[in-house]
Parts: structure tokens; C-alpha cells; sequence
């Protein structure tokens, strides 16, 4: 029986992106916006999720004003912001799109 390596490149492609790491006082956020004004939903989730953890901070909530859209902005103020948690981000449906930053 001849054994055949297996690799799945979808697999890799799927992991998301490394932030660089923050440099020392920097603050890494992430900024989502939701593809519905009803966005207490997801905010609950992640308020669950991250209730634990005294780093990660919840910095505003709302819609937008032109189009009436939800938004998180989040940020951690210790370390990187969760791999995981921008994996599920980048592959939720109600999330329309996604922005990391990082300031001083």
C-alpha cells in the first residue's frame, strides 16, 4: 500500500492573518460592522465571550448613520487580538466586514 501525503492549501488559506505584534503601550482594536441594525445578537455573544477577560474592553456599540448598519469596536489592551476570534469574524454571514488597528 503506498501512502500519499496529504495537504488541504484550503486549509492554510483559511487560518487568518497575524497582526504584527504590538509594540509596547499599543492597544490593538478590532472594528466590525454588521450587515444589520440589529446587532444586539452578535453584541451579547461576544460580551459572553469575553467576559472573562478584563484585557479585551468593549469601546462602543451602535449604527451607523448613512446606512443604519451595526457596529462593535473592541480593544485589547494586553497582547494580540484572538486569532480565533478573527477566524470567526472573517467567516460569520451577519458581518459585512472587519478592521484591526493599533494605537498608542
Amino acid at each position: 500500500m503506498e501512502i500519499i501525503p496529504y495537504s488541504n492549501p484550503s486549509a492554510e488559506e483559511a487560518l487568518p492573518l497575524q497582526l504584527p505584534p504590538a509594540r509596547e503601550g499599543a492597544i490593538l482594536g478590532v472594528y466590525i460592522l454588521l450587515r444589520t441594525s440589529d446587532y444586539q445578537f452578535i453584541l451579547h455573544k461576544i460580551i459572553g465571550w469575553f467576559a472573562e477577560r478584563e484585557e479585551v474592553v468593549l469601546i462602543d456599540h451602535g449604527t451607523t448613520d448613512k446606512l443604519g448598519l451595526g457596529y462593535i469596536i473592541l480593544e485589547w489592551l494586553e497582547g494580540e487580538i484572538d486569532s480565533l476570534f478573527l477566524a470567526i469574524l472573517r467567516d460569520e454571514e451577519l458581518v459585512a466586514d472587519y478592521n484591526t488597528y493599533l494605537r498608542d
